[in-house]
């Protein structure tokens, strides 16, 4: 197997599992929080937005997707994580 192949049935793995909107959570989450080392009121940012975009869809849909909750929830801790290990945040 040549290494294409071998990344072609690692992307198809990784989308059997994470679907394209789970990563767009996880995405704006990390992202978001992210941006709290340039602005500290953005560390907050990523979760509220997770949030609000459940409460959102909660409303209009009449449904809470937990898979979109925890890629989000998820993305934010991965970024606090990334943010501490570099020394951003002190705790």
């Amino acid at each position: 197997m040549s290494r294409l192949e071998s990344y072609k049935n690692a992307e198809l793995a990784i989308l059997r599992f994470f679907r394209w909107d789970l990563q767009l959570h996880f995405f704006w989450g990390f992202a978001l929080t992210l941006l709290g080392q340039y602005w500290a009121p953005l560390y907050g940012a990523g979760l509220a937005v997770t949030l609000v975009k459940e409460a959102l869809d909660l409303w209009s849909k009449k449904c809470w997707c937990w898979g979109d909750f925890w890629c989000g929830i998820a993305g934010c801790r991965a970024a606090f994580l990334h943010s501490y290990l570099q020394g951003y945040i002190r705790v």
